[in-house]
């Protein structure tokens, strides 16, 4: 009789493995058919579809020589796509208008032409019931408010304000890197540019709201087109840029050969000094033109002078400074403050010019043609400025009979304490009103008047502006709100003699 020998363990698992895997390439065998006939039946259902559609199936080679062609740059303005030949089944057309509408980027406004008003772009998405709910809201707490309104857009400090010259658009920046842009008076938020690495510290559009211009802290300066927010062009500055603006673009400003120049300040960075640089845009580069490096300190902000042929630079040595824009020659210095100047605001004719400092003072300047560029109007006020604005007054308004002179609100200024010094004040929100003055009454030099603040603000103002007809203030503030201000226009009136 033959003996059986246990087996080992290693030659009963080395046979269960065998068995398994076995079993498993029977399995694959089992599916590999319906495999097979699943894809054919996808490959049918697609080319079902595709004949349906008018579409041309493509093989493999095709898909795949596909995939390394380039893609078309939608904002390209070279010579279009390739013609293709006349076909009775206009589905293709039909499939690439939707495509290109999908490429194009999204248009705020209407183009125009010249002398034609603005036209805003309404939204063809028919709203939900929830947004059509918080619409009806939000415009029941508006009409609630009466003439004031806040917007929330932005998620830092807001750092500049400015209208367009037909005062229907508003364009706010921000320490969150973004500018967007709202209609007006409905303060709906109409879009953003988003493109720079730091914080945004002035914007700037064209006198027909054409081309928006931003600098920021990241040391870029960047042209885009308004309209679509799309980038245009951009350059790289040594420093920071505290400041920009196009010629010709304030309000009540005539458009000139020389709007497509604008001009910017930046700080020292290393062994580059502070300068002004004012550029030319042709709708496609940015050309530099000329560079005034001989500035006592750097710029706060720098703005266009009177009939654009100046510009004018603010500094820490509480003076005004202004050049001359095409050889860059120093024409004369204005000495504002005794402390550092920290924003200025120029009349709608460039001949008046009101500055704040942080010596707590807002003063009212006569720089007209002529003129002996002295103070008109000043105000002691009991916190640090940071910000002022001009209404819609003219050098011979302010400086003339006592008869012709506006009775209603004409300079705005607004700052506030330090975060770090509010806590230790009592009245710590009263700080960050906006204190709205008149003109004063009496022979000049005279006192600007008192006229009542507006609140709601929880943080320090940094930025205001008045709209180039008088019909509302705004202001930004620390807490990254916008509030607006709407104004009566029989309040903006001008006194009649008696």
């Amino acid at each position: 009789m033959f003996e059986l020998q246990k087996p080992e363990v290693t030659t009963v698992i080395r046979w269960l493995l065998r068995v398994v895997l076995v079993i498993f390439l029977a399995w694959l065998v089992r599916q590999r058919p319906e495999q097979e006939e699943d894809e054919e039946g996808e490959d049918e259902a697609e080319q079902d579809l595709r004949s349906k559609a008018g579409l041309r199936s493509r093989n493999a080679s095709a898909r795949s020589v596909a995939r390394l062609q380039p893609r078309r740059d939608p904002y390209a303005t070279g010579p279009g796509p390739r013609q293709r030949r006349a076909s009775a089944n206009t589905a293709d057309d039909e499939f690439n208008s939707v495509i290109d509408k999908m490429s194009k980027p999204k248009e705020m406004w209407e183009s125009r032409r010249s002398g034609e008003p603005l036209q805003i772009r309404k939204s063809e998405k028919r709203p939900s019931q929830q947004e059509a709910e918080a619409s009806s809201e939000s415009r029941a707490v508006r009409e609630a408010k009466g003439k004031e309104n806040t917007l929330h857009g932005h998620e830092r400090p807001v750092t500049f304000i400015t209208w367009n010259r037909e005062n229907n658009l508003l364009f706010t920046c921000s320490k969150d890197k973004s500018i967007c842009v709202w209609n007006f008076p409905e303060g709906e938020m109409l879009g953003s540019y988003k493109g720079h690495n730091g914080a945004v510290w002035a914007c700037s559009p064209t006198f027909d709201s054409r081309w928006l211009v931003t600098c920021g802290a990241d040391r870029l300066v960047i042209v885009w087109e308004a309209r679509t927010s799309r980038e245009l062009a951009r350059v790289e500055l040594p420093g920071v840029v505290r400041g920009v603006e196009w010629a010709g673009a304030a309000p009540g400003v005539t458009a000139s050969d020389f709007s497509e120049r604008f001009v910017t300040c930046h700080n020292r960075f290393g062994a580059h000094p502070p300068a002004l640089t004012v550029w030319r845009f042709d709708g496609s580069a940015i050309e530099e033109l000329l560079v005034i490096k001989t500035l006592p300190s750097a710029a706060n902000q720098v703005r266009w002078g009177r009939g654009d042929y100046f510009v004018c630079s603010a500094h820490d040595s509480g003076e005004l400074i202004f050049w001359r824009a095409d050889t860059g020659a120093e024409v004369k210095r204005l000495k504002a403050h005794d402390a550092g100047i920290s924003k200025f605001d120029f009349s709608n004719d460039r001949e008046l010019v009101a500055t704040v400092s942080h010596d707590m003072s807002v003063r009212v300047w006569d720089v007209g043609k002529g003129a002996e560029w002295k103070m008109l109007y000043s105000k002691k006020s009991d916190r640090p400025l940071n910000a002022v604005a001009l209404g819609p007054v003219s050098r011979a308004a302010a400086a003339g009979a006592v008869s012709q002179r506006p009775t209603s609100v004409m300079v705005i200024a607004a700052g506030g304490q330090d975060a770090r010094d509010v806590a230790k004040t009592s009245s710590a929100t009263d700080q960050f009103c906006t204190m709205l003055f008149r003109l004063g009454q009496e022979e000049l030099p005279g006192e600007l008047k008192a006229d009542g603040v507006t609140k709601g603000h929880f943080g320090p103002v940094h930025t205001l502006a008045f709209a180039g007809d008088g019909s509302a203030i705004a202001s930004g503030s620390e807490d990254g709100c916008v509030r607006l201000h709407l104004i009566e226009k029989e309040d903006i009136q001008p006194k009649s003699e008696a």
